[in-house]
């Protein structure tokens, strides 16, 4: 398990750890640029321009009724208070002059509720659209990013980013999108209506309350957002934390580090608790605070109404002022129309803040630096020799920690290359370069004399089989996993691939035989059976050249005498490298190299090796406490 700190501490010691990992998490972290990061995810929509003008049109549309709706209504009530001020004085009540305006009435709210069903069911498809390509290109851009940045990140961030940000930025998408579009609406078109009464006093009282809103949600929101930000990070280390106790579960339990596995669960929940709380408490703080002062704005309003209202009727206002109390009705719908908006933006405010930081996460991967791009000059599909050549080659990890310099070997056609040393000395780099997971400083590594920084990866890699020290297989059943080492294989290939594994036998004696089903890691099967799978699946490729990484490290010495024997048989004319911490395994190499600090210190066979009685007679001498070597 990769461990990102060790858990068996002192108290104190792993307080002060914690205090500096919060510390820099939160330097780390600071919230971007929120314009820069809307502006970047609106231009994602571009594609989708005519499905969003039929939801901005539908939008508007459904907003002008709602809108428009009220000034029938203060009409209606006009004119009921004129049939009451009639009836009053004598008259008789006819409510017939209110059904051409209640019919229009109806007809707008009828048309308001059909837009906003389009403008619902466009924009959800828009939404989904948009996300699924998002996550499909945080997928691709995953697939071309260099192995180093994998080193940097931890697997539950990397699958918190692909899943749990892209799905926040899913959930809040549609929701945010409709309501700042139709609040933005609503709001000019209430102006509008209340300009239109006339009354400049009342219209100004309404207006007062956006930029104290504005003011108090900009307040808000800065601060929010650097708590969703640690939220979601936050999220990521629990994932991450998750993922690596569950998959070494049998390790915690052997160690008995159960105690210690959920003491660091539960503080990783508490800081996740924690910002979680503090994000979602200064963001919830908008709502009552808006609230409140849109509830002052609206007794303003009421009040100056009726002073409105009550001068009209003693004569001290002249009524062309202002209206009846239909107009006082109208005037308080396109208040409440004018305020409701900005209220129902505080409200969303905690989700545009908590999905800018999801989108920010997903940027930021897709901002990283690519490998280097494939090269097609020379696509060589198919290696007629085999012959690898390192030419004065140099390579580090990190900048300023140097790890090889200026090396240089060949490997002949068909040939058997063993790599050795202690740990650390680079004989994995060497295959990793090889593989070009990554890139050289300076020199040349060459196939049948080809430079490989002339040809695309996936033609490089074709001509390679490998077997690593750790197993890799996937839900499915024995079949499939055999085959996804070359997908058009037949069954007949599959099976002769499973006996030059010495796994043939094994696999029928299964339920199901190659149709079982193995479950998630393989851990229905034993780690040997494991490992014979992988190197069926690298047998049934039929590789040029073959890397064997530590292959049998994981199996008994019987089935690894098996195995050594079938690969000495499937190695014939083909160029293997072979990376062995168990030197009596590669006593038959046609050369070995041994390795220390990133450099070759000897090269030769096992004989010339031993006689030359140098730093491999050392390694190998020190495997056995007679000093003397198995005899073969």
């Amino acid at each position: 398990m990769n461990k990102k700190k060790n858990i068996s501490v002192p108290e104190s010691e792993y307080k002060s750890r914690y205090s500096e990992y919060r510390t820099n998490t939160e330097e780390q972290h600071k919230p971007e640029n929120a314009k820069r990061t809307f502006l970047r995810f609106i231009s994602l929509i571009k594609p989708h321009s005519f499905s969003m003008a039929i939801v901005v049109i539908s939008s508007m549309i459904s907003t002008v009724c709602n809108v428009v709706a009220p000034d029938y209504m203060g009409e209606i009530m006009n004119i009921l208070q004129e049939q009451i001020d009639g009836r009053l004085a004598g008259g008789v009540i006819d409510f017939s002059a209110t059904y051409s305006q209640l019919a229009v009435l109806a007809g707008l709210y009828i048309a308001a509720s059909l837009f906003t069903f389009i403008q619902e069911f466009v924009s959800a498809g828009v939404s989904q659209r948009l996300v699924c390509g998002l996550r499909n290109d945080l997928n691709n851009k995953l697939s071309k990013l260099p192995l180093s940045y994998f080193d940097k990140q931890t697997k539950g961030q990397v699958i918190s980013k692909i899943v749990n940000d892209i799905e926040n930025v899913s959930g809040s998408l549609k929701s945010c999108i409709l309501t700042v579009m139709t609040s933005i609406i609503q709001v000019i078109g209430s102006l509008v209506m209340m300009l239109k009464t006339g009354n400049l006093p009342m219209t100004f009282v309404a207006v007062c309350l956006v930029p104290v809103s504005a003011f108090i949600s900009y307040r808000v929101s800065k601060v929010s957002k650097v708590w969703f930000r640690r939220y979601w990070d936050s999220m990521g280390d629990l994932n991450g934390h998750i993922e690596e106790m569950y998959a070494g579960h049998t390790i915690v339990r052997m160690f008995g580090r159960e105690d210690e596995s959920v003491k660091e669960f539960r503080s990783i929940t508490e800081r996740l608790g924690k910002n979680s709380f503090m994000a979602n408490m200064i963001a919830g703080i908008l709502n009552p605070v808006l609230t409140l002062i849109k509830n002052i704005n609206y007794v303003s309003i009421c009040l100056l109404g009726g002073f409105f209202h009550i001068g009209i009727h003693n004569g001290t206002i002249s009524p062309t002022a202002f209206g009846g109390i239909g107009d006082i009705t109208k005037f308080l719908s396109y208040s409440s129309s004018f305020s409701s908006p900005i209220i129902n933006l505080s409200k969303i405010i905690n989700s545009i803040q908590s999905s800018l930081a999801s989108a920010e996460r997903v940027f930021a991967v897709l901002d990283e630096a690519e490998e280097a791009p494939d090269n097609t000059e020379n696509e060589l599909s198919e290696m007629s020799e085999g012959l690898v050549e390192f030419k004065d080659v140099s390579f580090r990890y990190v900048e300023d920690r140097p790890l090889i310099d200026d090396l240089s070997f060949t490997a002949k056609p068909g040939s058997v290359t063993a790599i050795v040393g202690p740990t650390g000395a680079g004989k994995t780099t060497i295959v990793n370069l090889l593989m070009r997971f990554y890139d050289i400083r300076s020199g040349v590594i060459t196939l049948d004399g080809t430079d490989i920084y002339t040809m695309s990866r996936d033609a490089l890699r074709n001509n390679f089989g490998m077997v690593l020290q750790d197993t890799w297989l996937f839900k499915g059943t024995v079949m499939e996993n055999i085959r996804y080492g070359r997908a058009d294989a037949t069954d007949e290939e599959v099976f002769e691939a499973a006996r030059t594994a010495q796994i043939y036998d094994y696999i029928k004696t299964l339920p199901e035989g190659f149709d079982t089903v193995l479950t998630e890691d393989a851990t229905n099967i034993s780690q040997g059976q494991r490992q014979l799978l992988t190197i069926a699946r690298a047998v049934i490729k039929d590789p040029r050249v073959l890397i064997l990484d530590e292959a049998t490290s994981s199996v008994d010495t019987k089935t690894e005498q098996k195995i050594q024997t079938a690969m000495d048989e499937l190695m014939k004319g083909r160029t293997s490298f072979v990376i062995a911490h168990r030197l009596s395994t590669i006593r038959n190499a046609d050369n070995i190299l041994v390795m220390k600090k990133g450099a070759i210190v000897e090269q030769g066979t096992h004989e010339e090796l031993l006689e030359a009685d140098g730093f491999y007679a050392l390694l190998y001498n020190s495997q056995y406490t007679d000093g003397i070597p198995p005899e073969d």
